[in-house]
């Protein structure tokens, strides 16, 4: 009794969090639900956790209405640019194939999480009246939360203590001890914040490392019962395998086999060495050898196995050479990669789901059977599992070959004229995805691969080339004429979908690139008209503001930026930087201290503040 009182007294004074992942908002219209921005709490530290895509969707799924949730991590949200991932491209060939219908496609994935934290959003989402969930998830069961390889907190716990851990949180008094937990022990990643993959770079796990049976019996049993929660809604289930780089994206991290002795491992290295020699000079065929040589001491290396798949590529052995690419990703000591056994349990969940109506798409096999040498490689991804617009049109086009047998026949008998789905090109106009949108991408991509945990790749230097080559080539689309172009076909596709915010977003984006602020600010306005509870419009409206000098309208749209999300370290930041040039010095630090706390990567919030406390 008495921690139910202290429950209820810490609920009424308002303190802590809803950890569910849908949630009411004062902003939107009574009875809709959105993204909790703050649902990963739970999960990580605040400092560390990455967020949600916006999204508002009625619990009561609106009359002709197919509405499809999908589950994953950042792969699936379409990281690095989710307006163009592959649960877009979806929506587009399904609207456009079967024009009578309305589908919402709700994409619940973001960066970083895992099967951990998949489940309790799909535990909701079963009351939520989707028709179909389609799954495609496994990249970071080791990495991830409660993962034996996390940044995020606790490690290697039973699953029975995980979900036990999570029940508690998701109390206020949990929540509390939480906090005091925090303040008492603050992690040093948590007190640096966000630092990409290079977070991992001293967590490697090898292959035979004996925790990985319990990450992997975790994933089986967390995908079971999402499967059970989507069967028992009534719903559809896809469950999909997870593709990945395997010709170009090197290992991040290899270690031999611990029992070497330091004769073994001096032969193992002049072999290994006499190889990359071979097969940088171009003679794959005794740089083969070589390898083969250092095998027989150690296979375990991962790099080996990499540079194995290569020359055997090299050689026209196609077979050979996937089966030594795929031994390489398995051994990757850094693994953010999908293995061969977190495949195997997707296969086998559908296997035994498959007389209770489960589908499976087999994506490994979709991609080996469109590249040429059935090896996947730079043609679909951006870099290690994250897809290039090819790569999210082809895993978009499997799901909808899989969709349309699923779909009842009252939709199913709607279908356009011509029932053909769109082509990739006729869906990059549908999503406003043009060469500019590309550029601008890259941009993105080649800031991400200098950390440098991609320095550790074998082949880095060749690949960070080959990006910075395309994105050079690209480099016209920055030109004013080209950007006024890219104005014009985000306008034709809004054309077809006029209360698509995210087309919206990409207008207001493209109009400030092309000179136009004023008309991205009313763009802006169209994004917070549909979506708002998101701060980045406001945000985004704030920073145009300030460039004009107009500081009254700014101040007001920062200001409105933190009343819908008071965690949002961008606004808080940018306030305080304009608190600070009108020598406003008490509110610039309150707002300047506060972008610190939730998120510490803010330099210029703390250069500022250091110049402001100086004295």
């Amino acid at each position: 009794m008495v921690l139910v009182v202290v429950e209820l007294a810490l609920r009424s004074a308002g303190f802590g969090y809803a950890t569910a992942y849908f949630v009411p908002h004062p902003a939107t219209p009574p009875g809709l639900l959105v993204e909790n921005q703050r649902f990963p709490w739970r999960f990580f530290p605040p400092t560390l956790a990455r967020h949600p895509d916006p999204a508002v969707l009625a619990p009561q799924k609106p009359p002709g209405t197919y509405r499809i949730f999908v589950f994953g991590e950042s792969a699936a949200e379409g990281d690095p640019a989710p307006p163009f991932g592959f649960a877009r491209v979806l929506e587009v060939l399904l609207r456009e194939r079967y024009p009578g219908t309305r589908f919402e496609v709700v994409n619940t994935a973001f960066t970083a999480i895992s099967s951990h934290v998949i489940l309790p959003i799909a535990r909701q989402c079963a009351d939520l009246h989707g028709d179909l969930w389609l799954v495609y998830m496994g990249n970071n069961e080791v990495i991830g939360p409660y993962g034996i390889a996390s940044v995020f907190g606790q490690r290697s716990l039973p699953l029975a203590a995980i979900r036990a851990s999570l029940a508690y949180k998701s109390t206020r008094l949990g929540q509390l001890f939480g906090w005091v937990a925090t303040q008492l022990h603050r992690s040093s990643e948590a007190a640096k914040g966000w630092g990409g993959m290079s977070m991992f770079v001293n967590h490697q796990v090898s292959q035979d490392d004996p925790r990985l049976a319990a990450v992997y019996a975790n994933f089986q049993r967390n995908l079971a019962d999402l499967v059970r929660l989507g069967l028992g809604s009534g719903a559809k289930v896809i469950l999909s395998t997870v593709a990945c780089n395997l010709r170009d994206s090197a290992p991040f991290g290899s270690l031999h086999r611990a029992d070497l002795t330091p004769d073994q491992l001096a032969a193992w290295d002049k072999s290994y060495q006499a190889g990359v020699v071979a097969e940088t000079g171009g003679d794959c065929a005794p740089a083969l050898r070589a390898y083969e040589q250092a095998a027989g001491i150690d296979d375990r290396f991962a790099d080996l196995q990499f540079r194995w798949g290569r020359c055997c590529l090299a050689l026209g052995q196609a077979g050979e050479a996937r089966k030594h690419f795929e031994r390489a990703r398995d051994l990757d000591t850094l693994r953010f990669r999908t293995d061969t056994r977190i495949n195997g349990v997707i296969r086998d969940a559908a296997k035994a789901g498959a007389a209770q109506g489960v589908r499976f798409l087999d994506a490994e096999r979709v991609f080996a059977g469109a590249t040429k040498d059935g090896v996947p490689g730079d043609e679909w991804f951006y870099e290690h599992v994250h897809f290039k617009f090819a790569g999210n049109y082809q895993l978009a086009r499997a799901f909808a070959d899989e969709v349309a047998k699923l779909l009842p026949p009252a939709i199913a008998g709607r279908a356009a004229t011509n029932a053909s789905w769109l082509s990739k090109d006729e869906c990059a106009r549908r999503l406003g995805f043009s060469a500019t949108q590309e550029h601008d991408v890259l941009e993105v991509v080649l800031s991400r691969i200098q950390e440098p945990i991609y320095h550790r790749q074998l082949n880095f230097a060749e690949r960070r080339a080959r990006v910075a080559r395309r994105y050079e080539e690209l480099r016209g689309e920055t030109k004013p004429a080209a950007r006024r172009r890219a104005v014009q076909f985000v306008r034709e596709a809004l054309a077809s979908a006029p209360d698509d915010w995210q087309l919206h977003e990409l207008l207001a984006r493209a109009l400030f690139a092309a000179d136009e602020p004023d008309a991205a600010i009313a763009e802006w306005r169209e994004v917070a008209t549909r979506m708002p509870h998101d701060a980045t419009a406001y945000f985004e409206s704030a920073q145009i503001l300030v460039q004009q000098g107009k500081t009254a309208e700014a101040e007001a749209q920062f200001q409105r930026a933190i009343e819908v999300n008071p965690d949002f370290a961008k606004a808080h930041e940018g306030l305080g930087l304009l608190y600070a040039r009108q020598a406003r010095t008490a509110e610039a630090i309150r707002h300047l201290r506060a972008a610190i706390r939730l998120d510490p990567t803010r330099a210029q919030a703390a250069q500022e503040l250091a110049r402001l406390t100086a004295g």
